[in-house]
């Protein structure tokens, strides 16, 4: 028997104890970055299988190395106070806000969730070393005089779990006491030193069962990123609607001060008039006017400077700085006019579900619900598994010393399971037959919510157009009429009022007009994300088409009404849009 002083075991025992400390004492910034290096490199290949090419895809911020415990509320606080002066375009603003955006990280943080899901589930397929415990005791404890020896013992057990995409698994266990092994006592009581055990179902539970949590979960990760892929396009194209609101806002305020100024001045001319050759009441209608305009310039600066506040927001940018935007933008659609979308119905709806990732991914989750009415039905089945164990053990003390690797038990066979209560089977059954009806009906309505986008986006479109082409006429109309009310009034051959009324038709008009082109690009763009095809990386994109396939025909039609037709042929007649004969009928 081999004894030990009591020193040594305290040494040694303190060596164990520390043991666990060391092993995790690995940095949590080691633990965070490979938990990122797996889910980046899953993201990576999906996008590659998805898009032909991966986006460089992370979640980072500037506070995701720094400890928690470092980062202070005032800091924040006295960070989003910052008085910074930016001015920025339209590509900037879209830069800035996929930088700084709140719920474009939370976006981004969603499709990193289903990545760190999917390593969960291919972690259950990989082998695992499990069930490790080690202890530290004495026992035998004898006293000779003042000298007082024990015995050491470590028990110590670990195993390992393979689970095979077959549905089948390997399980090894180990037992042992390591140090009597190494110090030399050979003999010691045991049961089992080594078992292991092999199972593979046969009926129940066998291949594509068995690894279906593995199938969803790869298949969420490529619907994740096909809505995040439609989320940065949808973002892109908020931020550029939003970013127009501000440059019709500004023309607004552009406009409104004119009209003020020139209200000023028809103000301060009527009132010499008024001397000899207007009546009084005329200047006060001029005076009256010239107060409205006053207040709607108030009013549009307050508008304008709610829009800027409401864009910081959308941008992450702290409201305390001043923002301004480049206005050639507006230029830029002003000078290109209507940009024509040269598709016809029939067209745009082949495109849209060729292309749309929406549609995509309820054609998959229509496919989920097929495959898991299958996986619902294999419940029914009996377990049948077939088995093998294999075990190294004894009754008696085993001599370490002296190991006889042909002292084993072998145990192989069938397992039969065979169900006397199916209720829970059944219910789930029918629960995924449910949801599969359901999957079918939802694919049907995602199908015509298609048809509808493209409809709806071809007569909005249209109608925009129509719109602009009024607004066009409108505003060379009031240009018009204010030139000769002026005229008319030199002669004393109109009113006050005519002019004032012409006027506020013109500013109207002038407005409507900026409102019409902006108008119809939003609506050229959002009908361009309908189809699936919109491109945010594209340079000028806010005046530019992405390549569209197989145009069949250009519904722009590019011509300007004449402001001398009388009738405008592109408009349909109620006859025709309520597919009516025009046959009278007889009573």
């Amino acid at each position: 028997m081999t004894r030990f002083h009591t020193d040594t075991f305290t040494r040694i025992l303190a060596t164990l104890a520390a043991a666990p400390l060391l092993l995790s004492s690995c940095s949590t910034t080691y633990w965070s970055q490979n938990a990122d290096d797996e889910v980046y490199d899953i993201i990576e290949s999906r996008e590659v299988s998805l898009f032909g090419s991966p986006s460089s895809f992370d979640i980072t911020t500037p506070h995701s190395n720094t400890d928690p415990d470092e980062i202070q509320a005032v800091r924040i606080l006295s960070g989003r106070r910052t008085k910074n002066t930016r001015h920025i375009n339209l590509s900037e603003a879209i830069a800035l806000s996929i930088q700084n955006s709140r719920d474009y990280q939370s976006q981004k943080e969603n499709l990193y969730l289903a990545g760190i899901e999917l390593t969960r589930a291919r972690h259950d397929f990989a082998p695992t070393v499990n069930n490790l415990s080690t202890g530290v005791s004495r026992d035998d404890s004898w006293t000779d005089g003042d000298h007082t020896d024990s015995q050491l013992s470590i028990p110590t057990r670990a195993g390992f779990d393979q689970m095979l995409k077959s549905g089948g698994s390997i399980a090894i266990d180990l037992a042992q006491n390591i140090f009597r092994f190494y110090l030399g006592d050979t003999v010691a009581p045991s049961t089992t030193f080594l078992a292991a055990r092999l199972n593979q179902p046969l009926l129940r539970g066998r291949g594509a069962i068995a690894t279906e949590n593995l199938t969803q979960s790869e298949r969420d990760v490529a619907y994740a990123i096909r809505s995040f892929s439609r989320f940065q396009k949808r973002h892109a194209l908020d931020i550029a609607g939003d970013y127009f609101d501000i440059l019709e806002q500004k023309d607004k305020v552009r406009n409104e001060y004119s009209n003020y100024r020139n209200l000023i001045t028809f103000t301060q001319r009527a009132t010499e008039l008024a001397r000899d050759r207007l009546p009084k009441i005329q200047v006060d209608q001029a005076r009256q006017d010239e107060l409205s305009a006053r207040n709607r310039y108030i009013n549009a600066i307050d508008s304008y400077r709610s829009l800027v506040d409401s864009f910081k927001l959308e941008l992450g940018l702290p409201l305390g700085g001043e923002l301004t935007l480049d206005d050639s933008v507006l230029d830029a659609l002003t000078a290109s006019g209507l940009t024509a979308v040269p598709l016809a119905e029939t067209n745009a709806i082949d495109i849209a579900v060729a292309n749309r990732l929406d549609l995509l991914n309820e054609v998959d989750r229509f496919e989920d619900a097929q495959r898991k009415v299958t996986v619902a039905a294999d419940s029914f089945k009996p377990g049948l598994n077939l088995f093998a164990d294999l075990s190294m053990q004894t009754r008696q003390g085993r001599d370490y010393s002296n190991f006889n690797p042909e002292s084993y038990h072998s145990a192989i066979g069938l397992e039969l399971d065979i169900p006397t209560d199916n209720l829970d089977a059944r219910n789930t059954f029918r629960r995924a037959q449910i949801s599969f009806q359901r999957q079918l009906r939802n694919l049907a309505l995602a199908i015509d919510q298609i048809h509808f986008d493209v409809r709806s986006g071809l007569r909005g479109l249209e109608l925009a157009r129509q719109s602009h082409l009024i607004q066009q006429n409108a505003l060379r109309l009031a240009n018009q009429r204010v030139e000769a009310v002026n005229l008319l009034l030199e002669t004393d051959r109109a009113e006050t009022r005519d002019l004032l009324e012409a006027r506020s038709d013109q500013l109207s008009a002038k407005n409507s007009l900026t409102s019409a082109l902006i108008d119809y690009h939003l609506t050229r763009l959002e009908f361009l994300y309908d189809l699936g095809i919109f491109n945010p990386q594209q340079p000028e994109f806010w005046v530019k088409n992405p390549k569209i396939p197989s145009p069949v025909r250009n519904i722009i039609d590019q011509n300007p009404v004449s402001s001398t037709e009388t009738r405008d042929p592109s408009l349909i007649t109620p006859e025709d849009l309520f597919n009516e004969s025009t046959q009278e009928t007889l009573p």
